[in-house]
């Protein structure tokens, strides 16, 4: 995977109301950390960022005041409605060495499930591997195309690139189709009745009331 270019400043001014500012002005407030450095503060171009999210960047060059590390976007912190970044986590790497990240698991396929009236509940929608940090893969691409309802796809079942181990537990389902659910039909006499109204408990068969 290609590493791009980040511009970022340092941060001068801290807290939640620096924070607030920050973002008004069309800035992204971050931290790096790692490889036992001190942590920097840091504040960096939020259109610049999200177009380099969006295109599946993992790894970033990260360039200030003629200096540069190599990083990881570690974390990425959203608002509730998920759609303003509050805060980004950079971690020092070196290309050449294994880290852990969360990579999008991309569907593709058609399931004969689904045309046949089946739910597809895609529930991992990322899953946590270990590769070298040159070679994070953009995605997981899993193939839905035997997909039948009532059946499931595990992590167990992905298929992933030789240099990359999965960490993500196993027997954690990823994709499955199941019917849909049926709305049990209320007739007319049934509506007009109302609900039963439980005044006494009712005696148990075999028995009379006394």
């Amino acid at each position: 995977m290609e590493t791009q270019a980040l511009r970022v400043e340092i941060k001068k001014e801290f807290g939640t109301r620096a924070a607030r500012k920050c973002r008004r002005s069309g800035l992204v407030p971050a931290i790096l950390y790692g490889h036992k450095q001190e942590n920097l503060m840091l504040s960096l171009n939020k259109k610049e960022f999200v177009k380099a999210l969006d295109s599946g960047v993992r790894t970033v060059n990260l360039k200030w005041n003629g200096s540069e590390e190599t990083a990881l976007i570690k974390n990425v912190q959203f608002d509730t409605f998920g759609k303003e970044i509050l805060h980004v986590d950079f971690v020092r790497i070196d290309l050449t060495e294994r880290v852990s990240t969360r990579v999008p698991i991309e569907l593709f396929g058609s399931s004969p499930g689904v045309q046949e009236g089946g739910i597809l509940d895609h529930s991992m929608k990322e899953v946590e591997m270990e590769c070298l940090a040159n070679e994070i893969p953009k995605s997981i691409r899993v193939n839905i195309s035997d997909l039948i309802i009532g059946k499931a796809i595990h992590v167990k079942d992905v298929v992933v690139p030789s240099n990359v181990k999965v960490l993500a537990n196993p027997d954690i389902i990823v994709v499955s189709v199941h019917f849909a659910a049926e709305e049990e039909e209320v007739s007319e006499e049934e509506l007009a009745a109302g609900p039963e109204v439980i005044t006494a408990r009712k005696p148990e068969a075999g028995k009379a009331e006394d």
